[in-house]
């Protein structure tokens, strides 16, 4: 209650704003076990006090976000027969699709509505993501993604969603989405490509490639050191300081070992200037370059929601 990025709820996760609830990591828990009961929990008490909803315009609740709350507070929705609809501005999975191949993302067992209690103590990303899929099929949840909020406003207790397809009314708001919020843009020529990335989910699925990693932050680094490392890849990062900027002091090690074995070319002071199919234009100290390029991948951090979140009415602690 005392962090200023923490939006104000109470003992149900309700907002500021009755009727607007949040679930999982945007309430400052991170843990997918949390998110998963908070998303029940939320749903639950939407539906104890919900008059069921007669008009077919309005649901009893819209979902934002498609991570394990998000999915954990559809399901309860269908448990307790309530009209629901639930948007992301990515994929089905959330956060968890942000996450390295194979890492262990949950160590404790949990259960999800309309599925049962998970026994198994070490789950890794891809067995989630399948069991997510399977759930998602077996249940029938209809899932709009690529879909992101612009606001919330609220006319005699009723919600007007507003996001990049329309406008959706609902009694009751449950907001699930990270906190990560959407990836900034360059804002250059080309960016709309599709071989433009603002995440790396797996390094090996990149080989023999010409691979531009645009920032100088942890995620860059990263992003570069595991491109760097799989065979026939020429990797260049490009970073407007003249140096990584705060970076783990292992990230910075390995980064500067591959730097020196020619694994990773690295041009500080350097912007972007344009992104075309085959090649990268590039600002540096020395003039532009033009370099082959077959992948982009963007880390420049992200716009969080909060300032939508306040816009809204929402009150941080």
């Amino acid at each position: 209650k005392t962090r200023e990025d923490i939006p104000l709820m109470n003992e149900n996760h309700e907002t500021t704003i009755p009727g607007i609830f949040i679930a999982g990591e945007l309430g400052g828990l991170s843990l997918i076990r949390n998110a998963i009961e908070q998303g029940k929990r939320v749903v639950s008490t939407i539906a104890e006090r919900a008059e069921k909803t007669t008009d077919s315009q309005i649901y009893d609740v819209i979902i934002i976000g498609a991570g394990p709350a998000g999915l954990s507070a559809a399901l309860t929705a269908k448990q307790h027969q309530l009209a629901y609809r639930i948007f992301d501005q990515q994929d089905i999975g959330g956060t968890i699709l942000q996450y390295p191949r194979q890492k262990l993302v949950m160590t404790r067992p949990v259960e999800i509505p309309l599925y049962g209690k998970i026994e198994k103590t070490e789950l890794s990303k891809e067995y989630l993501l399948e069991m997510w899929q399977e759930i998602i099929e077996k249940q029938e949840i209809n899932i709009d993604t690529r879909v992101s909020l612009s606001a919330i406003q609220k006319t005699n207790d009723i919600f007007q969603v507003q996001t990049s397809e329309g406008n959706f009314y609902a009694r009751q708001v449950v907001l699930a989405m990270g906190r990560r919020g959407t990836p900034r843009k360059l804002e250059v020529p080309g960016e709309e490509l599709a071989k433009v990335a603002y995440q790396l989910i797996d390094a090996q699925s990149y080989q023999h490639k010409h691979l531009l990693v645009v920032g100088g932050g942890d995620s860059a680094v990263e992003a570069a050191v595991g491109l760097g490392r799989q065979p026939g890849n020429k990797v260049t990062v490009s970073y407007r300081k003249d140096k990584f900027f705060r970076i783990k002091k292992k990230n910075e090690d390995r980064c500067n070992e591959m730097i020196s074995s020619k694994k990773i070319t690295a041009l500080f002071n350097s912007q972007v200037l344009e992104i075309k199919e085959k090649s990268v234009v590039i600002k540096t100290e020395e003039g532009t370059v033009d370099i082959p390029n077959d992948f982009v991948f963007i880390f420049a951090g992200g716009v969080p929601p909060f300032q939508m979140l306040k816009e809204m009415g929402i009150q941080f602690g």
